[in-house]
């Protein structure tokens, strides 16, 4: 449990032992091992703030951590309680990370609502305090053959970021009451992501690729978050996450709102 949030994950990991080099080959994660580092670096094994989405990447590719195999979760179920009576729970919701194969050629990713400040609270505060990402990886450290590191009690997921852009002078687009999603990157180009602690995450999020004028004739059911960068957050796909979200157009504009490249 953490906040409104219950998670369960499957006794068993779906990899039981991978080096963090391969699995960031195998989830097409270039970033991993530094991402890591940074967490690590950042946070230590018993911090009790918020980690947050940093700029600058500050170790390099080839830092030394003090592991070198993680365990692997192809995907977390989530329940939370209601918004309008806390002591019930609603439906569970899968959140899956699942690597390439067969089915998923650039394998499966779905959204989820990230708790980013401490001074707020999901539900009640909307999107303010929280992130919209792309969950790419759920593990869990190992610690080095016969010996035992503080660092594999805690499951983490590597996460990238979404940015919301204004519409019109109004955070969601007029037409359809939905809020615009673009993926953050970096001052190099690269993707936004980072690693945080599995009980930072807060709910599961539906997004639904924003076409334009004409979609991409490659879009495929199991493709389509790979190609597009533009998205709508979809309000609209549970009753609960609607309450939460339409908070978010009445509370003061929070600071993640704007798009910004990171430095």
């Amino acid at each position: 449990m953490s906040g409104p949030t219950a998670f369960r994950l499957n006794y068993d990991p779906s990899i039981k032992r991978i080096a963090i080099d391969q699995a960031a080959e195998m989830f097409n994660i270039p970033d991993l091992c530094p991402a890591i580092a940074d967490y690590l670096g950042h946070e230590g094994p018993y911090a009790q703030n918020f980690h947050l989405f940093g700029g600058q990447r500050r170790a390099h590719a080839d830092v030394h951590l003090p592991f070198s195999e993680i365990q692997v979760w192809y995907k977390v179920h989530l329940q939370q309680k209601l918004h309008h009576d806390r002591t019930s729970v609603g439906p569970v919701f899968t959140i899956n990370a699942h690597p390439t194969n067969h089915t998923w050629e650039y394998g499966r990713r779905d959204a989820a609502i990230l708790h980013i400040d401490g001074r707020h609270e999901w539900p009640s505060s909307g999107l303010t305090g929280h992130a919209i990402v792309e969950i790419c990886l759920i593990m869990r450290p190992l610690s080095p053959r016969g010996c035992k590191i503080t660092w594999d009690e805690r499951f983490l997921v590597y996460a990238r970021r979404f940015d919301v852009a204004p519409q019109q002078r109004s955070q969601v687009d007029p037409a359809t009451g939905l809020h615009v999603l673009k993926r953050a990157t970096r001052a190099s180009g690269a993707l936004l992501g980072d690693v945080f602690p599995l009980d930072q995450i807060r709910s599961y999020a539906h997004l639904v690729p924003r076409f334009g004028r004409a979609a991409d004739p490659r879009l495929t059911s199991s493709n389509s978050s790979h190609f597009s960068q533009s998205f709508w957050l979809n309000s609209y796909f549970d009753k609960e996450f609607y309450y939460a979200i339409s908070l978010s157009q009445y509370i003061s504009k929070p600071t993640f709102f704007l798009s910004y490249q990171n430095q």
